[in-house]
């Protein structure tokens, strides 16, 4: 019980440090404290003066962070200064694109990475083998912007594109995995016994190794959001991914903070369910 409540514990502290971190990258980077009205000849040296003491008090980090803390608890995300726009309705209307596109390649890239770990331990075959490992290194040559440029150019669905970016990054795992159940006693005695296959796969494989995939998972999700800002930003797609880097173009703090803490969270717990399914294990 008291490991498991220092597992949520390191949650709650993950994702509020991950919050502060960003704020902090983005309130502290060259020319956040310069506006549109910096340069505007219509204010005298000292009007302008007074102006960026006001927004460097105003966006005082460990006050900003604190208040926006608050805020969100109440479900208040307050409201993007680039785009003058609550945060809650810019999430509420990308969440879905940027969401079924993380699904989808995550899903995807996993699912190759199975299919080629289990090619390249399973048969014991040379040329699968080969085959498996050239796939994975070729991939892993290519950005995934370009990977999903290429989609993109033939006007076809991007997650694909996501999927082939993952798989070659999980593929090493997996087949360490497999690798070490091959050899496991358990197994060995399992085939020596003639049991079918699929009960083989479902205890000595799933079952055995449900932590790993889990935190793989969590590694996979992280990897494929990742990869989906310069995606989106590039293909020009509505999400979340395009609006991070809108966002930190305009260092606009109340947006980045927001999406910071959301995707820690997120990200933090897919990793978090994998360290209690390990600790019922």
């Amino acid at each position: 019980m008291a490991h498991r409540l220092s597992i949520l514990l390191n949650l709650v502290a993950v994702v509020l440090v991950g919050g502060f971190a960003a704020s902090a990258l983005v309130r502290f980077s060259p020319g956040f404290d310069v506006d549109e009205n910096s340069w505007n000849p219509k204010f005298s040296a000292a009007t302008l003066e007074a102006m960026h003491r006001a927004r460097e008090r105003d966006n005082s980090l460990p006050r900003f962070y604190l208040h926006y803390l608050a805020a969100a608890m109440r479900g208040d995300l307050g409201q993007s200064e680039s785009l003058k726009i609550p945060i809650a309705d810019l999430l509420r209307e990308r969440a879905p694109v940027t969401g079924r596109l993380v699904a989808l390649g995550t899903a995807g890239g996993l699912i190759l990475g199975v299919f080629a770990a289990w090619a390249a331990v399973w048969p014991r075959r040379m040329g699968l083998e080969i085959l498996a490992v050239s796939s994975g290194g070729l991939l892993l040559a290519i950005p995934p912007a370009v990977l999903a440029l290429a989609f993109f150019f033939q006007e076809a669905p991007l997650s694909p594109a996501v999927a082939l970016a993952v798989f070659p990054r999980v593929f090493g795992t997996m087949r360490a995995i497999l690798e070490d159940l091959f050899a496991s006693p358990a197994l060995l005695a399992a085939r020596a016994r003639g049991t079918r296959p699929s009960t083989i796969a479902l205890r000595y494989v799933v079952a055995a190794a449900l932590p790993q995939w889990v935190a793989l998972l969590g590694v996979a999700l992280v990897l494929a959001f990742g990869f989906i800002i310069p995606i989106e930003a590039l293909c020009d797609v509505p999400g979340i991914g395009q609006l991070a880097w809108k966002a930190a173009l305009s260092r606009d703090l109340p947006l980045l903070c927001g999406l910071a803490l959301i995707i820690t969270f997120a990200v933090a717990s897919v990793q978090t369910f994998g360290e209690l399914i390990g600790s019922k294990a």
